[in-house]
C-alpha cells in the first residue's frame, strides 16, 4: 500500500499557477482589455448593477445603507435577470452564456417559466458585485465610498442610471424587486427588454452609453491617474480595432484572432504594437502549456514510484522510450532524435508546429510521460524557432530570469550533449519554479499545491497530479462584450462585424 503525503491530510488545492508563470501572459492581457475579466463576459450586468447600486442608494438615503438588505437586493435583480435571460434564450433562441446563476437556480427558473408564480432567492446568488465592481470601476462608472455608503456613482454611471430608471420607475417588476413579492412568467415577459442580456443592443441609451464607458476615458487630463485611464483606455481601443479588422477578413473565435495573428506578426506581417502585444501574449501561453505539460510528465512518473532524483526519471523515460502515435505524427523523426546530441535532436524537431493552429491541449494531455515531457521540449523548439526574429528585433519584453525564457534560453543553447540532458535541465528550472512558487504561496497562507517536495537528492511525490493548461483568456469575453453592444455579431464563440458597419 502506497500512502502519499498530500492524501487527504492537509487541505490542497488545484494550484491554477504552480509554476508562477501564466501571471505573466496574464499581465499582458490585462494592459489590452481594461478591467475585463475571465468571469465578466456580458455587457448588460455593467449596466444592471450600476442601476442597481444607485436605486438602492436612493431607496435607502434617509435610513442609511445595510449590508444585508443591499445584497439580497441584488439577489433580487439577479434572479429578474436571469429569468429574462432565459425566457428570451427559450423564445428566440438568443445567447444566454454568463448568465448568472444557472445553475443555482435552474428548479425555480424552470418552474416559474412553466407557469407558476415563485419567489426571488433572498439567499444565494449575488454574485454579480464580485463578478462585474473591477470592470465597472475600470470604465469609471462608480467609485469606491466609505464605511457608510461604500460606492458611489460617477457622473457617466449616473446617466446609465437615470436612463435605466426613466423606463422601470413605478414599474410591475420594480415593485416586486423592492418587495421581494413573487414573480410570474407575465412578470418576467415584461421584464425581458429591461433585464435579457441580449436585449442590449436594442435598448438605444442603454447601449450607447455603456459603448461610451467602453472607449472613451474617464477623467480629466491631468488629475491623478489620469495617465493610468489614458493608458488603458488605448490598450482596449487598440485591441477593439485589432479585432474589427482581423474579423472584417474572416469570422473567427477568440483563439482564432490569437492563431491568425500570431501567424502573422511570425510571417512579418505585423506593424501595430497591439499586434505584437497579442502575439507575445499566445508566444508565452504557448511556453506555459509546455512547461505544465513537462512538470505533468515528471509529476506522473514521481507518483508512480514515489520518490526518485530527476536524473533518474529522466533516465527512464529515454531508457525505454517509446513514442506514442500522435507524438511520432508531431514529431516525424522522434525515435532518431531521442538517442541524439542535443543539437541535433532540436534541429530535427518541427519548426513550423503549430504556427497557423492552436495546440491540442488534450492530445498532449493523454500522452504518457515520457512522451509528454518530450512533447513540451518540442514545443518549445518550435516557438523558439518561429518567434526568434521578434524577440531579436525587440518586439516582445525580454525576462531574464523568467523560467520561460530561461527554458527558451537551454534550448536554443543545445549542444553535443544527449538530449537526455537538455532534457534533464528543462525539468530541473521546472522544478525548483514549481517548488519555490508553491513553497511562497503556503508562506504567504494559501492552500497547499505541491505535487512533491524534495528529501535530499531525491523528490517526493505528494500524490497530486497535473492538468497542463493555457490561461483562460480575456479576449473572449472582450468579443462578447462588444457584441453586446452591438460593435460586433456573435454566435456560438464565433464573432464577426455587425451588420452597422466596423466600430
Amino acid at each position: 500500500m502506497m500512502i502519499f503525503w498530500g492524501d487527504d491530510l492537509v487541505e490542497t488545492t488545484k494550484g491554477l499557477d504552480i509554476l508562477g508563470v501564466r501571471r505573466i501572459d496574464q499581465d499582458i492581457e490585462l494592459g489590452l482589455v481594461n478591467g475585463i475579466t475571465t468571469i465578466s463576459p456580458r455587457a448588460r450586468y455593467l449596466s444592471i448593477l450600476t442601476w442597481s447600486i444607485g436605486e438602492f442608494l436612493v431607496e435607502r438615503a434617509e435610513v442609511g445603507f445595510d449590508w444585508d438588505r443591499f445584497l439580497t437586493y441584488l439577489r433580487r435583480i439577479e434572479f429578474v435577470t436571469l429569468a429574462a435571460s432565459r425566457l428570451d434564450g427559450d423564445q428566440n433562441g438568443v445567447d444566454t452564456i454568463g448568465a448568472l446563476g444557472t445553475d443555482l437556480h435552474r428548479d425555480r427558473i424552470d418552474r416559474l417559466l412553466g407557469g407558476d408564480s415563485v419567489s426571488c432567492p433572498e439567499n444565494q446568488g449575488g454574485a454579480i458585485l464580485g463578478t462585474y465592481l473591477g470592470p465597472r470601476r475600470a470604465m469609471g462608472l462608480l467609485l469606491d465610498g466609505d464605511e457608510t455608503v461604500p460606492y458611489r456613482l460617477t457622473p457617466r454611471g449616473k446617466e446609465i442610471w437615470e436612463i435605466r430608471r426613466e423606463s422601470l420607475n413605478g414599474s410591475p417588476v420594480m415593485t416586486a424587486i423592492s418587495t421581494g413579492q413573487e414573480i410570474s412568467r407575465t412578470l418576467i415577459e415584461s421584464a425581458v427588454p429591461h433585464f435579457s442580456l441580449a436585449k442590449l443592443a436594442s435598448s438605444g441609451g442603454e447601449a450607447r452609453l455603456l459603448r461610451k464607458a467602453f472607449i472613451e476615458p474617464w477623467g480629466t487630463v491631468g488629475e491623478p491617474g489620469h495617465d493610468r485611464v489614458a493608458k488603458a483606455y488605448r490598450g482596449i481601443n487598440g485591441t477593439r480595432m485589432w479585432a474589427a479588422k482581423m474579423l472584417a477578413k474572416k469570422p473567427d473565435s477568440a483563439n482564432g484572432l490569437l492563431v491568425r495573428n500570431f501567424r502573422n506578426c511570425i510571417d512579418g506581417g505585423a506593424k501595430t504594437r497591439i499586434e505584437y502585444a497579442w502575439a507575445e501574449y499566445e508566444y508565452r501561453r504557448r511556453c506555459h502549456f509546455a512547461l505544465e505539460l513537462l512538470l505533468a510528465g515528471l509529476t506522473a512518473s514521481l507518483r508512480a514510484v514515489g520518490k526518485a532524483s530527476i536524473g533518474q526519471i529522466v533516465g527512464r523515460w529515454f531508457l525505454s522510450f517509446t513514442a506514442a502515435p500522435f507524438l511520432s505524427k508531431v514529431w516525424p523523426r522522434i525515435s532518431e532524435a531521442v538517442v541524439s546530441s542535443s543539437e541535433r535532436a532540436v534541429a530535427m524537431a518541427p519548426e513550423q508546429l503549430y504556427s497557423g493552429v492552436g495546440i491540442p491541449l488534450s492530445d498532449f494531455r493523454n500522452l504518457p510521460p515520457s512522451n509528454q515531457a518530450v512533447g513540451a521540449i518540442a514545443i518549445l523548439v518550435a516557438v523558439a524557432s518561429q518567434t526568434k526574429v521578434i524577440r531579436r528585433d525587440g518586439h516582445f519584453d525580454h525576462l531574464p530570469g523568467s523560467l520561460g525564457e530561461r527554458s527558451i534560453e537551454i534550448v536554443e543553447s543545445a549542444g553535443e550533449e544527449p538530449f537526455s540532458e537538455l532534457v534533464s535541465r528543462v525539468v530541473e528550472v521546472t522544478t525548483l519554479a514549481h517548488l519555490q512558487t508553491t513553497l511562497r504561496k503556503i508562506g504567504a497562507g494559501q492552500k497547499c499545491s505541491l505535487r512533491f517536495f524534495p528529501d535530499g537528492a531525491f523528490l517526493r511525490s505528494t500524490g497530486l497530479g497535473v492538468s497542463p493548461g493555457q490561461s483562460g483568456d480575456r479576449l473572449t469575453n472582450v468579443l462578447r462584450i462588444l457584441a453586446d453592444i452591438g460593435e460586433f455579431r456573435g454566435d456560438r464563440g464565433r464573432f464577426a462585424p455587425s451588420d452597422s458597419g466596423q466600430p
